[in-house]
């Protein structure tokens, strides 16, 4: 086993007493147990409450127990109370008792539910439409100065359209008129409310795509429990920190990538095995979909943990970025009909568990980002390992960035560093996409555009001031727009051919214009050069947006 492994276990182990242990044990299982039967049996605890029946229908919902018997049968079952709700043809029959009337809403809700299912396999996204565009087209109005006779011919044909348009209307509203039903049994009426629909295709009132939220407290399950190992792990590396125990660590001939790895795959192993529990209960693969959130998180914490300055300032900073990092995992989900929900996995966590299958493709598109924004953290962390950086006085953002431009030492690495830099700025592009929706509609495009410049500059800025050559700028610039336009190469391969400029040229002389004016302009003031490149980057936006 590897030795700090061993060492992170006794320090565990002498941290804690025995009995703590055996409590956690205890708890642990209890825990699992009441996990289990909550599973098995708390969810389906209403299932079959109702009783339905059909001539011709089968109903597959837990909510029933369905029968199939003839319509006269089935109105007499109803009557009698030994059903709650009836469907024949295109109705559903209740009765006036409260436990009927919900089945019947009930009832409704299924069928609509599995109508708008329908719909979505069927057609998609199309079943969905939710953007609309208006196009206003100029009409050239001939002007006519002499008005033109109305013959008795053309008004005697106005007058029969609108005849006809009325007894239209007037025999559709025949068709939806409610009746009742009621029959004498023992003396007593026995009301049966029969709704009649017209059987031509109609749109349902209420018209959404079907949603994931109803599964939202089950995909916690997978996330929430990781956060208390993160949590030790976070404490048990800040705690090497302060009390200079990394110091002896970096005097040993372990490299600084070496120590990292060996003090967190303790932890990311029992989160990955804390996460395989409700996987094996669900029947799900949660481990692959919550692998690349996981490693995000784990990788996060350490930079943190091993940057902050105090206890105080280590607990606000993973406290926000474990913010973040949720809404950006969770959020997505919310809008399923959409495909902004692609970005996170566990958009297609929530989708296996509602029984649909997710491609590898869809599932690597929403985990390499956050894949390699972890693998980006977790090498800046390991540069972070040094005496000289572990007890500055500068903030955990001054030492990213410090971090950060160290790490671009040689074109070939600032190259690679751009690339992995652009997963970083989408990252947080997403947030500045959903606060662009929260404010008004002109000033959400100022917000966005603005401050895409302002962190995509930011980046390529800390990569290319360190040498401020045109060399460096240019293979800054290249390796932004390679990384940037290969990420969205499914969404442009369609459209390369007939938009070349507006997908490639353009945006490529755009990083390289702005990259160039940084690297010239900083050569007297940083702060001048930053606001070049922003200010270029910012109108670029602007006349893209106008020119849509």
């Amino acid at each position: 086993m590897l030795p700090l492994i061993k060492a992170e276990f006794r320090k565990s182990g002498k941290k804690y007493t025995r009995g703590f242990k055996l409590l956690l044990a205890v708890i642990s299982v209890l825990a699992l147990l009441i996990s289990y039967l909550s599973f098995s049996y708390g969810f389906n605890s209403d299932a079959g409450i109702f009783t339905s029946g059909s001539d011709r229908y089968v109903i597959e919902n837990r909510l029933f127990q369905h029968v199939i018997v003839e319509k006269e049968e089935g109105l007499n079952l109803l009557r009698e109370g030994k059903i709650d709700v009836f469907l024949t043809g295109l109705s559903i029959v209740v009765t006036d008792t409260l436990k009927s009337s919900a089945a019947g809403e009930e009832m409704k809700n299924y069928i609509k539910g599995e109508f708008e299912r329908w719909m979505y396999e069927k057609y998609g996204m199309y079943a969905f439409p939710v953007m609309i565009r208006a196009e206003y087209l100029k009409r050239e109005i001939a002007p006519s100065f002499t008005p033109q006779p109305v013959s008795e011919e053309r008004i005697r044909q106005i007058s029969e359209q609108v005849r006809e348009r009325e007894g239209r209307e007037e025999n559709v509203q025949e068709k939806v008129e409610e009746s009742v039903i009621k029959s004498v049994q023992g003396g007593e009426e026995s009301p049966v409310t029969l709704k009649r629909v017209k059987t031509e295709y109609s749109t349902p009132d209420s018209f959404s795509p079907p949603s994931l939220i109803s599964k939202m407290v089950v995909a916690f399950l997978f996330i929430i429990p990781s956060f208390f190992v993160m949590q030790v792990f976070s404490s048990s590396l800040a705690e090497d920190v302060r009390m200079r125990r990394m110091e002896v660590l970096l005097s040993t001939p372990l490299t600084q990538e070496g120590i990292l790895f060996q003090k967190m795959l303790p932890y990311l192993l029992l989160a990955f095995l804390i996460t395989a529990i409700p996987s094996l209960i669900f029947g799900v693969n949660g481990v692959l979909y919550m692998a690349s959130p996981l490693l995000l998180l784990f990788t996060a914490q350490a930079f943190i943990a091993v940057n902050s300055r105090s206890y105080r300032e280590l607990t606000f900073l993973i406290l926000v970025t474990n913010l973040l990092v949720m809404v950006y995992l969770v959020l997505p989900s919310v809008f399923s009909g959409l495909p902004l929900s692609d970005v996170s996995p566990v958009t297609f966590l929530l989708r296996s568990l509602s029984g649909e299958e997710v491609s590898i493709t869809d599932l690597a598109f929403s985990s390499i980002p956050l894949a390699t924004i972890s693998a980006t953290l977790f090498y800046l962390t390991a540069r972070s390992l040094k005496i000289e950086n572990l007890y500055s006085p500068t903030s955990p953002l001054e030492r990213f960035v410090k971090t950060l431009t160290e790490s671009a030492s040689t074109d070939l690495r600032a190259f690679v560093m751009a690339m992995a830099s652009v997963f970083i700025a989408l990252f947080l592009e997403f947030f500045l996409l959903f606060f662009g929706l929260s404010v008004p509609l002109v000033t959400s495009y100022a917000v966005i555009m603005l401050g895409v410049a302002v962190i995509e500059e930011f980046l390529k800025s800390s990569l290319i001031y360190p040498v401020k050559s045109v060399r460096r700028a240019i293979t800054v610039a290249l390796g932004f727009f390679v990384a940037e336009k290969g990420l969205l190469l499914s969404v442009f391969k369609d459209y390369s051919i007939v938009l070349p400029g507006e997908l490639f040229i353009f945006p490529l002389l755009l990083h390289v214009t702005s990259s160039l004016t940084f690297a010239i302009v900083s050569r007297r003031d940083w702060r001048l050069g930053y606001l070049a490149a922003v200010a270029i980057h910012f109108a670029y936006n602007y006349g893209t947006v106008v020119m849509l």
